[in-house]
């Protein structure tokens, strides 16, 4: 056997051993995984350079038009470039009719594999050439009895991968089927390295996947704060969108609809906060990310990111010794939960500043807040709107402050520096802490807020947990 031969034997074997190398091994999920991603070294074909792949487009091309026929160098890289041109390759009869009467001819299927991979990667929706392309596969892989065959058949009967007519529609059930794991999805269907990262299917799955989210979490469907996740991972890569062009959209389909009302899935919407506060920061901190954005979605992300800055605020308040900070945080996080707090804006004073620069993680969880001057070094002032009404809730030993919106006294939130006068100017309420243990301050100023905004809060969610 010349050494050639023995090298090709020895590859064969190799190849043979990678694909039932899952088959052997003990089931752990590691060990499955790499036994997956030998078999896959093998069955990704080599893509030719790019401008090899152009001339060969520009040779089909000009062959359809009447030119000279393409050469065999030329055919073998038919596969990769079939589905590109304007218009498409396989949309030109000539090529379509020669290039299929190759594909059944061939007995060592190198076309189809590269097929294979092409199709996933320029796969279009609703184009004609991706339909013929799918067919095309679908019927080449029936005539062969390989194992690489039987896998790509197993695998495109789930979704029918090869069916193009509403193959998105498809591969969005399996991916909320299985908790919204959109790469999973993928590497079950075969996509391997790059294809993974990119391919025709990405874009589609992106809008399929925002719109069905956005119609679970309106009609109050079950679905899980992991698979939320999942699929709100999959509309990033890293710190950007993976698609910046759906900017807007995503924001409207996945805020606007809960200005006026709540959502309930608390998993779900802390993993739209974090998603948001992460990629576009808060509207105003960050006012071009919200750029072309309708009021509605930037009113729920405000409303939502409040809940942020008044968990950093009591954390604060705990901190820096605040007596009653417990008895604080349980008043306002119930009305939070009631969605009665439309906006929250910290403004820290001095002791609170040094705290965050101590703890520089801390300081992360609100991307914006305001500091104070002319006040106690101890004390902080969270601002709110609630209703239509702007409240000022001092600490150690302050006061709750309450002014009509439309009051020109009323402090304006957003500012990044308030004086101590600002937020103590004549108002139209004004409640001191006292009797705290008693629920005393809390319910006359539970009763004065829920005759004027209609949310009522009970003693009992008045009471600090543990």
């Amino acid at each position: 056997m010349t050494g050639f031969s023995a090298t090709l034997a020895s590859l064969n074997g190799l190849s043979a051993l990678a694909f039932d190398l899952e088959k052997h091994i003990p089931a752990e999920p590691l060990m499955r995984t790499a036994a997956r991603r030998v078999a896959e070294l093998f069955e990704v074909p080599t893509r030719p350079g790019e401008e090899e792949l152009l001339r060969a487009l520009q040779a089909f091309a000009a062959w359809c038009e009447g030119g000279r026929q393409p050469s065999s160098e030329h055919w073998l890289l038919a596969p990769w470039v079939c589905l590109q041109g304007r218009p498409r390759l396989l949309d030109r009869d000539t090529f379509a009719s020669e290039f299929g009467r190759r594909l059944a001819a061939e007995r060592q299927p190198r076309l189809l594999k590269a097929m294979l991979h092409s199709y996933l990667r320029d796969w279009e929706e609703g184009a004609s050439a991706t339909a013929a392309a799918g067919r095309m596969i679908g019927r080449e892989l029936e005539r062969h009895s390989a194992a690489w065959a039987v896998r790509w058949r197993d695998r495109a009967q789930r979704v029918m991968l090869f069916q193009s007519d509403g193959l998105t529609d498809r591969m969005t059930d399996a991916a909320l089927s299985q908790n919204g794991d959109v790469r999973l999805l993928l590497r079950d269907l075969g996509f391997t390295t790059e294809l993974l990262a990119q391919s025709g299917f990405h874009a589609p799955l992106a809008t399929r996947l925002a719109v069905r989210l956005s119609r679970e979490l309106t009609t109050g469907r079950p679905i899980t704060g992991a698979a939320v996740a999942n699929v709100l991972g999959f509309l990033r890569t890293g710190g950007t969108l993976r698609f910046p062009g759906e900017r807007v959209q995503l924001a409207e389909l996945l805020l606007a609809p809960f200005a006026t009302r709540d959502l309930a899935n608390v998993e779900a919407k802390a993993a739209l906060v974090g998603f948001f506060d992460e990629l576009y920061g808060d509207p105003r901190s960050h006012p071009k990310a919200w750029v072309d954005i309708s009021q509605d979605a930037r009113r729920t992300i405000t409303r939502w990111l409040a809940r942020k800055a008044l968990d950093l605020f009591f954390d604060i308040l705990s901190a820096t010794a605040d007596p009653i900070w417990r008895w604080r945080k349980a008043f306002w996080l119930a009305l939070e939960r009631k969605g009665a707090i439309d906006d929250a804006w910290p403004v820290f004073g001095r002791q609170a500043v040094e705290w965050l620069a101590r703890n520089p993680a801390q300081k992360k969880r609100v991307s914006s807040f305001a500091t104070l001057s002319g006040a106690e070094r101890k004390q902080s002032v969270m601002l709110m709107r609630i209703g239509g009404y702007v409240v000022a809730e001092w600490s150690h030993a302050g006061s709750v402050r309450i002014w009509a919106q439309d009051d020109a006294r009323a402090p304006a939130l957003g500012d990044y520096v308030y004086s101590a006068d600002e937020v103590r100017a004549d108002c139209l309420y004004d409640q001191r802490h006292d009797g705290t243990a008693r629920y005393a301050w809390q319910s006359d100023l539970g009763d004065w807020l829920a005759s004027r905004i209609g949310v009522r809060i009970g003693i009992n969610e008045m009471r600090p947990h543990a």
